[in-house]
């Protein structure tokens, strides 16, 4: 095993590479000491570019439903790429370790030295000791409900507690061996305890937005509650984190569309493949709450946009100017085919759209139409001239109104990779659970189907990393 040390802000760390030799299950993260005495070399730790410049190994943007594949370009890209968007049991080959996951367990492996340190140094004042110490806490949360919702099922309070999740990981210990899985309902449980532990003591605003806030932390607190169907417990987080953005609006706000894309507009000047927009400008960050970006590989490869998602889009939307029908390599799309124009990065973390669109959901599913209502309008007339911004008269049952936020959710994040784990948790909501996704390749000509890939509902929920399972025997694999 390679040895290397590596520097964060004048922090030495310690860090085993991956190889081909014997590990246990936590040595396929950093293992090592991190050299860390004050509060600031804590926060230091808190500055490592993986827990917001996410591994590009991540696959949910090619497993959503709204892509697909040109055949002729599609099938030159990686075995990796073609599996997940095959949606295929197996994804790594074999001796292959899954990169993503082994970065979010040595971001797990840094929060959990924090947590657990932090506190009993003498350095800094109490209030920076238990800032950082909940802002690792609500990091842990992040990653563990991704995490979970990569390996465990989708969450139904039926069986949540007899369904396998992920190991819950509480120390940073690279000697701790026998690992078991959790069940869902115990990591879910975990994440809410740690989310609820931080809340009282993260800022209203970060000095960056790369780190956790009250208001990122309290919307992702919803967003749990959200993907639990525990809609009632959702609202008051997500009216908290709107509180918090009303005392402060510099920590988030909309770009109006209307203004961006005129001639002087933020999203100007337009570059060969399309305008300069946060996906293609890392800095242009207004609308984040908490940043998370992955950055995503040219369109060249063959993924092209689902028609069917394109066509949910009235010719008024201005998000439509991030569609078009040049590749980066600056060859045509052929057909009436679209890729994502100028995509280098996609937007994982909590944006304040995001936030905007699952409180509509939220208060909708809480049969408060008329709230719901005026949550969409105000992104969507952001998005589209103002005559055209409201919700449709014809929407006017709650079931309705649902599918359209649903379907407004896929028009403001087409290609990001937010689909994915909506798929997941729509796929056991009773107005949702016999919707088929499939993902469709397409000849040269643009429109002919060369094959169909229909989703099963058990690759909702991937298979543990082989890695992990080799040192775990006991540890039960996903079917």
């Amino acid at each position: 095993m390679k040895t290397i040390v590596y520097k964060i802000s004048g922090l030495l760390v310690m860090v085993l590479l991956l190889s081909s030799c014997k590990k246990g299950f936590l040595d396929i993260v950093p293992k090592g000491k991190a050299v860390a005495t004050t509060v600031s070399d804590y926060d230091q730790l808190m500055n490592n570019t993986s827990f917001y410049s996410l591994n590009s190994n991540n696959n949910y943007l090619i497993m959503g439903d709204d892509i697909g594949a040109e055949q002729a370009r599609y099938q030159n890209t990686d075995l990796n790429t073609q599996r997940s968007f095959g949606w295929e049991d197996v994804i790594q080959t074999e001796g292959q370790d899954d990169v993503y996951t082994a970065v979010q367990l040595q971001n797990l492996y840094i929060c959990n030295k924090i947590i657990n340190e932090v506190i009993s140094i003498t350095d800094g004042s109490e209030l920076q000791r238990k800032r950082l110490q909940a802002e690792a806490l609500a990091t842990r949360a992040w990653i563990n409900f991704d995490l979970i919702n990569r390996y465990g099922k989708p969450y139904k309070a039926a069986t949540a507690a007899q369904d396998p999740g992920f190991p819950i990981i509480t120390q940073a210990n690279v000697n701790a061996t026998n690992y078991i899985r959790n069940s869902v309902a115990e990591v879910y449980a975990a994440i809410i305890a740690d989310l609820k532990t931080a809340i009282p003591n993260l800022p209203a605003k970060s000095v960056f937005v790369t780190r956790l806030s009250r208001p990122a932390a309290t919307t992702l607190l919803g967003k749990v509650y959200l993907f639990m169907g525990q809609y009632q417990d959702a609202l008051p987080q997500f009216n908290s984190a709107f509180a918090d953005l009303e005392n402060d609006p510099s920590i988030a706000s909309l770009y109006n569309y209307n203004d961006a894309f005129s001639e002087t507009g933020a999203f100007r000047p337009f570059g060969y493949l399309g305008p300069d927009y946060p996906g293609s400008n890392v800095s242009k960050n207004q609308e984040s709450i908490l940043l998370k970006t992955q950055y995503i590989y040219p369109n060249s490869n063959g993924v092209v946009m689902s028609p069917a998602v394109m066509s949910l889009y009235e010719p008024s939307d201005l998000r439509l100017n991030f569609y078009g029908r040049t590749r980066s390599d600056q060859t045509a799309v052929p057909g009436e085919l679209r890729v994502k124009s100028a995509a280098q990065f996609s937007h994982l973390g909590i944006e304040l759209s995001d936030l905007i669109l699952m409180r509509a959901e939220v208060k909708a599913r809480l049969n408060d139409l008329t709230g719901a209502r005026a949550d969409v309008q105000r992104l969507r007339e952001n998005r589209m001239p103002f005559a055209d911004s409201a919700v449709p008269a014809t929407i006017g049952s709650q079931t309705d109104l649902i599918r359209f936020i649903i379907d407004e959710r896929q028009r403001e994040y087409a290609g990001e990779g937010q689909r994915w784990l909506d798929m997941r948790r729509l796929s056991v909501d009773p107005i949702f659970e016999n919707q088929i996704s499939r993902h469709f390749i397409y000849a040269a000509d643009g429109e002919t189907v060369t094959k169909t890939i229909t989703l099963r509902p058990v690759r909702l929920t991937l298979r543990i990393p082989q890695t992990i399972l080799e040192y775990n025997p006991e540890m039960r694999d996903n079917p």
